[in-house]
């Protein structure tokens, strides 16, 4: 269903990609506009090959001359992009759609060899559209009744009654009626009597997604609708192209449960969103702050996919692997209608550059996908008692990481480290095996008022002419420190050797130097630290 003016293009797309989508018609570029954006390299590599295909189905099109008119219109555009040494992509652009419609409306996608994104993006519109609930049908009707009324209006055709019933003003008409003016209100007038038909038919609505909060709080005392009361919860991982249904019924047995899932993790249609949606920087990244335009390419705004606390992805050309933030705040600048964005965290994203293509990938609220993970309710009870070291992101692991317990992570000073998302990082595995070694032996015993005990001994005060008793404190001190941690199975190797900052004429140097190999316990793996001690 094509059409050549705007307002209205994105409801009467919605509302021709739902019957295709359900009837399983061939869909084209003009259903699935996220595509277009990134086949911009396919027509510009090809555009002469192909362009006798779309000439050929001038006669058919439902306006043959404009279709002709955009592909005249589309190749003087494609000549003039390919001398652009910009490196942006001339397809970004919110009106290259409206522009030349026509051609992706001639556009088949089961005829472009589709990459993995693509793919990604055609199956979650598919997954939305057939989502679809009342409430989106009431939308899409509003905007075309919206576009009808304005166009009437225009031309001075709007009833009197229906201005009265509706409570809308009579306006004086701008120009004459014409032929294409009736054409449009016609076309209009067809969709809204379709999604008359849908709305005034339940049935029509096999696919609609049930809202699983207003399921549960209208059925609260209906045996039929089971919806249970847990007491506890567990966490998996979404497998990639795995739908609720398919996750209850791997963790809870069956797949009528997705909605008890969904409602422990406050989820809602679409309920699953793999592919998100790029939204480009519109200058280097700084600091911890980013910056996004007002509007993306579908001239949607941006800060309605924005939220306090809602995890994003951040990602570039020389950045590949996707780094995970939360936004802490978001401002939009009220001339620009730029949009601000701040983010937990370092304050390290210079390395996130606008020439780049630096951009952060943003999910649909209140859906779940691979990169995440999932709370599974449980009816077990929770021992109040129940204590133990192991965290729940290390019971799949092997012993060996379990043994080594979780620490909070500290630097090389002592300060506690943060991750990418702006929480305390945690130091687990031989990595925090390594960390207890540092600590231990940079702790001098009774430094810690509540743990006497814990550290090294010291050394100072000692006869200078005693340098074997300074030895023997020491090593006895280390092997103490390691046998009464279980992360340790015991000590390979121990020396404590003078150093090179003996007082001139001394006996006794100031600088001893320790080196010890350690052995994990569980796998015996040996761990090596060196370290000084200055008597001063």
């Amino acid at each position: 269903m094509a059409l050549d003016f705007q307002n209205s293009l994105s409801s009467l797309s919605q509302l021709d990609l739902w019957y295709k989508v359900n009837n399983n018609n061939e869909l084209f570029l003009s259903d699935i506009t996220g595509l277009i954006v990134l086949r911009w390299p396919y027509f510009r590599d090809n555009w002469e090959t192909l362009k006798a295909s779309y000439i050929a189905k001038i006669n058919s099109y439902y306006d043959p001359q404009l279709l002709k008119t955009q592909i005249e219109n589309f190749t003087d555009f494609i000549n003039s992009q390919r001398n652009n040494i910009s490196n942006k992509n001339p397809f970004d652009n919110s009106d290259i759609i409206s522009r030349f419609y026509s051609i992706f409306d001639n556009t088949s996608i089961n005829a472009i060899n589709l990459s993995y994104e693509e793919n990604l993006i055609i199956n979650n519109k598919k997954r939305e559209v057939k989502a679809y609930t009342r409430g989106n049908f009431l939308v899409i009707r509003e905007l075309l009744q919206r576009e009808r009324d304005q166009i009437s209006d225009k031309v001075g055709t709007t009833d009197a009654d229906y201005n009265r019933v509706f409570n809308r003003s009579a306006l004086t008409a701008r120009v004459d009626i014409g032929n294409k003016d009736i054409n449009k209100m016609y076309q209009l007038q067809e969709a809204i009597k379709s999604v008359d038909f849908i709305l005034a038919n339940s049935f029509s609505l096999t696919t609609s997604s049930i809202d699983p909060f207003a399921l549960a709080k209208s059925n609260a005392n209906n045996p039929a609708i089971d919806i249970q009361t847990y007491s506890s919860g567990f966490l998996v991982k979404l497998n990639y192209g795995e739908d609720l249904q398919a996750l209850a019924n791997r963790t809870l047995g069956n797949p009528d449960k997705w909605i008890d899932i969904a409602i422990t993790n406050a989820l809602k249609a679409p309920y699953v969103d793999e592919v998100g949606e790029k939204v480009f920087l519109v200058s280097n990244a700084s600091g911890n702050q980013i910056n996004i335009s007002e509007i993306d390419t579908n001239n949607n705004l941006n800060i309605d996919k924005l939220y306090i606390g809602q995890a994003i992805l951040l990602q570039s050309v020389t950045q590949t692997f996707p780094e995970q933030r939360t936004i802490q705040n978001i401002t939009q600048v009220p001339v620009s209608g730029e949009i601000i964005i701040e983010l937990a965290g370092e304050s390290n994203l210079d390395r996130y550059k606008l020439d780049e293509s630096a951009y952060i990938r943003v999910f649909k609220p209140n859906t779940i996908n691979s990169n995440f993970y999932i709370m599974i309710p449980s009816t077990a009870v929770l021992d109040d008692n129940l204590k133990s070291d192991i965290p729940w992101f290390l019971q799949g692991s092997d012993g060996v990481d379990k043994k080594q317990k979780v620490d909070l992570n500290l630097n090389d000073s002592g300060d506690l480290n943060f991750n990418s998302t702006g929480d305390l990082q945690l130091s687990y595995g031989v990595e925090n095996a390594t960390q207890a070694l540092r600590i231990k032996m940079m702790v001098e015993a009774g430094e810690l008022r509540r743990h006497p005990t814990f550290g090294l001994s010291s050394a100072v005060g000692l006869s200078t002419a005693d340098v074997s008793t300074a030895k023997n404190l020491l090593i006895n001190s280390i092997n103490n420190l390691i046998k009464a941690d279980e992360r340790f199975s015991g000590i390979d190797s121990l020396s404590v050797d003078s150093g090179d900052g003996a007082d001139a004429g001394a006996n006794f140097p100031r600088i001893l130097n320790i080196n010890l190999i350690v052995k994990l316990a569980g796998s015996g793996q040996l761990l090596p630290i060196t370290f000084s001690i200055n008597r001063g």
